[in-house]
């Protein structure tokens, strides 16, 4: 997560840095602008300078945690944290397992982190009465995971839908949400060589219902054979 925010706070900062510059250089004999300046720059590269320990650290960290991972099973880990208050708003989860996924590497927290997300955003586009399918599935001509998570929601309006990755896009009202959602899953499975689409409406029966809600597919790449998993659902 970490690493994933602070590469999109390089880019602006290193916008904010240079346009203070040229303003200094434009500006540098009237003192009171410039002195203004000079501290937003202070502060640009203060900025800097945390984002760089961000990255430093999550790089320390991603080596540290990468383990074999059974997929299959870490949804489930996921599944049981939020089971309860799935069936309080009559949500059907409905498993679409394969039994044959090889293990990935990755870190386990982190990854978790990526299904609960989807899994909540899938709760809260049902609002209550639907189901959430959650489909594993491995190709080894392509030598990929895929790993997919559909509701029967309200699905993602269209004149969104290039915007939802963005950091601090939200749909919530003031207060409700910090609109990192969707761009920490991005840079958490960025991170472990991964990646996300979606559909809105679900185009792919076998990951959902056609023509309702959304879908979420990640891609891991596979670059061993060990097999894990269980059939369940």
């Amino acid at each position: 997560m970490a690493a994933g925010i602070a590469h999109e706070l390089n880019t602006p900062l290193g916008i904010i840095l240079g346009y203070t510059q040229l303003l200094e250089e434009d500006l540098e004999g009237q003192e009171e602008v410039y002195e203004m300046l000079k501290k937003i720059e202070s502060q640009a590269r203060l900025c800097k300078r945390i984002v760089k320990g961000l990255l430093k650290f999550a790089r320390e960290e991603e080596k540290k945690t990468l383990t074999e991972i059974d997929l299959n099973q870490l949804i489930d880990e996921v599944l049981s944290l939020v089971e309860h208050t799935l069936a309080m708003d009559f949500i059907e989860v409905v498993r679409r397992y394969d039994p044959n996924l090889p293990k990935i590497k990755g870190d386990p927290e982190k990854l978790k982190q990526v299904f609960m997300n989807l899994i909540t955003n899938a709760q809260h586009a049902i609002g209550e009465k639907g189901k959430i399918y959650i489909t594993t599935r491995y190709d080894p001509e392509k030598g990929e995971i895929i790993a997919a998570v559909a509701d029967t929601g309200c699905g993602i309006p269209p004149e969104i839908q290039d915007k939802i990755f963005e950091p601090f896009f939200t749909t919530k009202g003031e207060g409700k949400g910090t609109g990192l959602g969707l761009a920490v899953v991005k840079a958490i499975l960025e991170e472990h060589g991964a990646s996300i689409e979606f559909q809105s409406p679900v185009e792919d029966e076998t990951l959902g219902e056609a023509g309702k809600g959304t879908v979420f597919i990640i891609r891991f790449p596979v670059k061993n054979t060990s097999k894990g998993g269980e059939k369940d659902g």
